[in-house]
């Protein structure tokens, strides 16, 4: 799982919620593989593509089959998402990982475009409607609903780690809020379990 991580399907060497699930669904069912190993190098992405996947190696897992992840280089956000619910997680000294946290951005041009002297202007009739035209200035009950939707995928995120970690929300969410780890520190922070590489997790 090397990549940014994105919904639907990706070609081989791109993480897809879809794909990358699939893959995982195809060794589950394979009586020839006996465990998973899956190695990840991400800084995250998508939030639905990256439930997809941890959803996947969860069933592996519930399957009967050992789900062992080996962290390179990155496993934030994400990357640590789909990572969580392994039975062992490897990681090396160095991997930048945890970064547990989800935000939002929506951009908006209406000092740029006064700056340049365009003017914009439209009629709407329902309250939200044009909630994400970049040319208004954003309304704040709008703001509220995105920070609302921000704090459901926060907590989302932080009670699945807990529960894939066995730790209190409380614990998680003190190493949580978007913050990075080291391997090291990560494991200090019950974030990973040992340090080492893939053939150490093979």
């Amino acid at each position: 799982a090397k990549g940014t991580i994105g919904d639907g399907t990706k070609p081989s060497g791109e993480i897809g919620g879809d794909s990358t699930a699939a893959l995982i669904r195809k060794a589950r069912e394979d009586e020839q593989i006996k465990a998973l190993v899956l190695r990840v190098d991400s800084p995250g992405g998508s939030a639905f593509a990256s439930e997809v996947i941890r959803r996947e190696a969860e069933l592996t897992r519930a399957a009967g089959k050992p789900v062992v992840v080996s962290m390179s280089n990155v496993a934030a956000s994400g990357g640590y998402w789909i990572s969580m619910n392994a039975d062992r997680i490897v990681a090396d000294p160095s991997t930048i990982t945890g970064s547990i946290g989800i935000f939002g951005l929506i951009p908006n041009f209406t000092r740029t475009l006064d700056k340049i002297g365009v003017p914009t202007d439209g009629v709407s009739t329902p309250r939200f409607a044009g909630a994400f035209d970049v040319t208004r200035p954003m309304d704040p009950e709008v703001g509220r609903v995105i920070q609302a939707v921000i704090d459901k995928g926060y907590a989302d995120f932080t009670g699945k780690v807990a529960a894939a970690r066995g730790k209190p929300v409380e614990e998680v969410d003190a190493v949580a809020r978007g913050r990075v780890w080291s391997g090291t520190q990560a494991r200090e922070r019950g974030l990973v379990d040992e340090m080492g590489g893939l053939r150490d997790a093979i």
